[in-house]
């Protein structure tokens, strides 16, 4: 019996969420001979000259002393190739199809990637190993015959099916004869080359002890403290239109809702609106069942009042909008000025608007806004920004003549989350909070796998043994490009059940939530995790960390390489 890297428990392999992965890891681990040495999961981060760095995983590779390492790339279900759409599929009991990475692709990747990974180490470098043999397999262990899907990049001996799955062994050597070269140029890996990969790509690491937090209490004096910020929409009634600035944790949000519900409430027909979808989502949820208020991004205004202008009209305000921006860009351009064209053809007419986050809205946008009021010069409008929180680029010059009115007082964080986030705040002074929490914990690992693996070992902890409820954590990604391959390092790490991860969505009881930190803002949560600094330019850092440092109300954890997190730390 070989001993895989890691080694997981029985439980542990009920609960993988590719029950594939599971069947072979058990054929590799209960019939190969103790000379192999097989690593489950192994992932990378590559950086070239020139490029941005580069993820990537193979789900195996087996390593033998006297010749060199496999990857092996496993896809369960049936599986299928389009080859008029060059695209693969699997296929499951349903006979659904569904698109899926080319396996043969990502097992060839994962060859050479390994390979680059390993000429970077100076500990490989020393072993002088000239060249070993490298190869790629694939193993679908629940198709029968491998002969259909045999290609000229994939004969058929390097093609593991289900009746390999109790014949590992002869498989694996073979596959290992096939890569070998005839002239016996190759040198093998030997067991110090297999302890150096190891070393490379499984080394152990031991997770920091986690400090309870006492989150009840803490939002117990926070909600003592917002009420105290509500004072000033006493003090804004005699204002028919303002601005109100603040940094972030001074409580904009719950002041915009507040005065949209007391809007309404007096007989105003009211808008609340904001640029962010996300923040939409979670304003609709607060402000359900309020009557005469209207709570949508201002892109879905747009989207709906454009389409009812198409509809009683005949006319399209979104060509007529190109036609008259040519070149310019959809979102900030064309849409508010086709919702203009629109509200000339439309009734539809609004007493009062109460705008948050509205350092994200672009000039474009307040044309719009104003004609949407009953009364565009002097319908109420209020409008909640944060000068730091200009992820978006957008322009800060608003409708509203007046000198806006300022939060000073942070209500939402603890003091070292708001000593953390303010070394990048850029304006009026915020006070503190009263609220004493614990210290900002730095998680450091070299590589995405690692990182993800860390992220989880906190938060089963802070689940299983803190009591802290699943959607009380988020998992806030900041670079927002790649978000997909950080939540995929997630995805397959399983929770303690009934938890679960959930991706881009309003938050739901019993999961855990992965977010970026764009699609975030305005938000908050307990605990939060900041996650894809590392690749990040110093352009955009400063900001995506005020954002993203200030969702946490209570617990922030920061992940990342030696390089990031020592940066942080960096007085």
């Amino acid at each position: 019996m070989t001993k895989l890297i890691p080694d997981l428990t029985e439980s542990q392999l009920d609960a993988l969420e590719s029950p594939a992965e599971a069947k072979v890891y058990r054929a590799l681990r209960n019939q190969l001979p103790a000379e192999y040495t097989v690593f489950f999961r192994v992932g990378w981060i590559l950086r070239r000259e020139d490029e941005h760095a580069k993820d990537g995983e193979i789900d195996f590779v087996a390593c033998h002393p006297n010749a060199g390492y496999l990857c092996i790339e496993v896809k369960g279900g049936g599986v299928g190739f389009d080859a008029d759409a060059g695209e693969w599929y699997s296929i499951d009991r349903f006979n659904d199809k569904n698109p899926i990475k080319n396996p043969i692709s990502q097992a060839l990747r994962a060859k050479y990637s390994i390979r680059a990974k390993l000429n970077e180490q100076p500990r490989w470098q020393a072993l002088g190993i000239r060249d070993v043999i490298r190869g790629h397999a694939v193993f679908f262990p629940d198709i029968g015959n491998p002969k259909p899907l045999a290609r000229p990049d994939m004969p058929v001996e390097l093609i593991g099916s289900l009746a390999t799955l109790q014949h590992v062994k002869p498989w694996m050597d073979g596959a290992f004869a096939h890569w070998r070269n005839e002239d016996s140029s190759q040198t093998p890996i030997g067991r110090q080359g297999i302890r150096v990969f190891r070393e490379i790509f499984a080394r152990s690491f031991e997770a920091r002890p986690l400090v309870s937090a006492i989150l009840q209490e803490q939002e117990t004096r926070r909600l003592r403290l917002t009420q105290g910020q509500l004072r000033l929409l006493d003090f804004l009634r005699s204002h028919r239109r303002a601005a109100v600035s603040g940094g972030a944790g001074t409580g904009k949000t719950v002041l915009a809702v507040e005065k949209a519900r007391r809007l309404a409430a007096e007989g105003f027909r009211t808008l609340l609106t904001c640029y962010n979808r996300q923040l939409a989502d979670h304003l609709q949820a607060v402000c359900q069942g309020t009557p005469g208020l209207d709570v949508m991004s201002f892109h879905q205004l747009c989207h709906g009042l454009i389409e009812k202008a198409r509809q009683t009209s005949g006319t399209d305000p979104v060509a007529d909008a190109q036609l008259t921006y040519p070149g310019k860009d959809y979102f900030d351009v064309h849409l508010p000025n086709a919702l203009a064209y629109s509200l000339m053809l439309l009734p539809d007419r609004y007493d009062a608007v109460v705008c948050d986050e509205g350092q994200d809205f672009k000039t474009d946008y307040w044309m719009p806004i104003e004609f949407i009021l009953s009364d565009s010069a002097n319908s109420p409008l209020y409008i909640f920004y944060d000068d730091n929180q200009n992820l978006y680029s957008r322009a800060r010059s608003f409708p509203i003549a007046d000198a806006p009115f300022s939060l000073t007082f942070n209500c939402r964080n603890t003091d070292k989350i708001h000593e953390a986030a303010y070394r990048y705040y850029r304006g009026i002074p915020v006070d503190p909070p009263s609220n004493v929490g614990e210290e900002i914990i730095l998680i450091e690992a070299p590589q995405h796998e690692q990182q993800a693996k860390r992220i989880h070992a906190r938060v089963v902890d802070l689940i299983a043994k803190e009591s802290v409820a699943p959607d009380h954590i988020v998992v806030l990604i900041a670079e927002s490009e790649c978000k997909q391959d950080y939540y995929s390092e997630l995805r397959r790490l399983p929770l303690p059940r009934p938890a679960r991860w959930i991706e881009e969505a309003p938050r739901t009881d019993g999961a855990v939530l992965l977010e970026t930190v764009k699609r975030f803002k305005g938000l908050e949560s307990p605990i939060v995790f900041l996650w894809g600094l590392d690749a990040l330019d110093s352009s955009s850092l400063e900001e995506l960390l005020y954002v993203g440092i200030s969702r946490a109300k209570s617990m922030l954890y920061v992940v990342g390489s030696a390089s990031t997190v020592t940066s942080l730390s960096a007085p």
